[in-house]
């Protein structure tokens, strides 16, 4: 079966027509990015998508072999981004969005849906005995559309809010609305004031998912805390937040190390190593993009020494003018989907690797892949000269 979860109105907005032949990933399924790639925007480089990075399913173009998702911008807007097909991957499972799927299926009348991820919600335990609450008061009222099992479903709607569990809340209430028409019975539940919460949180899931994925922590934290103060036991925004605050703690440790090695003789080499693990960890903590900008030319150096005389002098070959084309290419093009490492951190099979592997994002052509190589097989030699300090 395939997984599927229904996408918000906002978002239903960007799907594009199907093609005839049936698609590979239907509409509102979860993937996963499967290797490193750029979204594009009308054909355009728009922003790197990381390993493992979710999103919902808008569309899967099979002539072009596209898969469209959504993607939030810094306004909170949508827009509808590809990525190859071949470059995602169904996504695993998890009960809660099995769970959220299934009620968010029965608000759109979409039963064949629901029930499959009521059923698989339920092999979930921390969320079973929810499920088998829930279900039999679905079912009924879909099988009976009568009052009372219309009017279950409104109380249903009022105990999911007292439980904190205002996505689901709202989705009953939405269903129930679409369900009983106008023979339905009045909503027990404020709605102005509950709709609001429910888009603020759902927003604050999909951008906290692209904060994450772009190691922007201090970021992901402020779209958890909105998004919690919107819907305080939303179980994924929860799990988002254990997660961040254990990966901020540790780049705060890494901080803490570059401070202390920094200042030791010959310690630059080691305060740089803990910088670079501190940035992979959390890319925006202040107080390392401080450090880095404060150890700016050691970092440089390290990183992507430029081509001047005293490179030249070291290397001892080669054209100055292709290795400064390298240069560039690696500092200003690579750099669209990674940060600059530490030239000492890979071997030169694994950098040519990684150049191979971010080419087609980054549209560099075989001579401007072999350029890059080059610069970064002479830098290694220019690293590799200088004295530890």
């Amino acid at each position: 079966m395939v997984r599927r979860f229904l996408l918000p109105a906002s978002l239903a907005l960007l799907q594009v027509s199907a093609t005839a032949a049936p698609a590979v990933f239907a509409p509102g399924e979860l993937v996963r990015v499967s290797r490193g790639e750029m979204l594009q925007f009308e054909g355009k480089n728009f922003v790197g998508a990381a390993k493992g990075q979710e999103f919902p399913v808008i569309h899967e173009d099979l002539a072009r072999g596209l898969v469209f998702v959504p993607f939030y911008k810094k306004d909170g807007a949508p827009v509808a981004v590809t990525i190859p097909a071949d470059a995602v991957e169904e996504a695993p499972h998890d009960g809660w969005l099995d769970l959220l799927g299934s009620i968010e299926a029965f608000r759109d009348q979409r039963y064949d849906i629901m029930r499959p991820l009521l059923s698989r919600a339920a092999q979930d335990e921390k969320y079973k005995a929810l499920v088998l609450a829930l279900a039999p008061r679905l079912q009924g009222a879909i099988a009976s559309r009568n009052a009372a099992a219309l009017g279950v479903l409104r109380e249903t709607a009022a105990q999911l809010e007292k439980l904190g569990y205002l996505s689901l809340a709202l989705a009953v209430d939405q269903g129930t609305d679409r369900l009983g028409g106008t023979t339905a019975p009045a909503t027990k539940l404020d709605r102005a004031a509950l709709e609001p919460k429910v888009a603020t949180s759902t927003r604050a899931v999909a951008r906290t998912r692209q904060a994450i994925a772009m190691r922007c922590l201090m970021n992901a934290t402020e779209e958890i805390d909105l998004g919690l103060q919107a819907e305080p036991n939303r179980p994924d925004l929860k799990a988002f937040q254990t997660k961040v605050q254990k990966d901020v703690e540790e780049a705060g440790q890494k901080y803490e190390d570059a401070e202390r090695m920094r200042r030791f003789p010959k310690g630059t080499p080691h305060a740089l190593t803990a910088l670079e693990m501190g940035l992979k960890l959390c890319a925006d903590y202040p107080k390392l993009l401080s450090l880095k900008k404060d150890m700016g030319e050691a970092f440089e150096s390290q990183t992507a020494p430029p081509v001047d005389a005293a490179f030249m002098a070291v290397v001892k070959g080669g054209d100055a003018k292709e290795l400064a084309e390298g240069h560039s290419l690696y500092t200003n093009r690579c750099t669209e989907c990674h940060d600059l490492d530490l030239l000492d951190s890979r071997s030169m099979s694994s950098w040519e690797r990684m150049v191979g592997n971010m080419s087609g994002r980054a549209r560099i052509d075989s001579a401007q892949q072999a350029r890059i190589v080059a610069y970064i097989a002479a830098a290694q030699k220019v690293v590799e000269s200088k004295p530890q300090e």
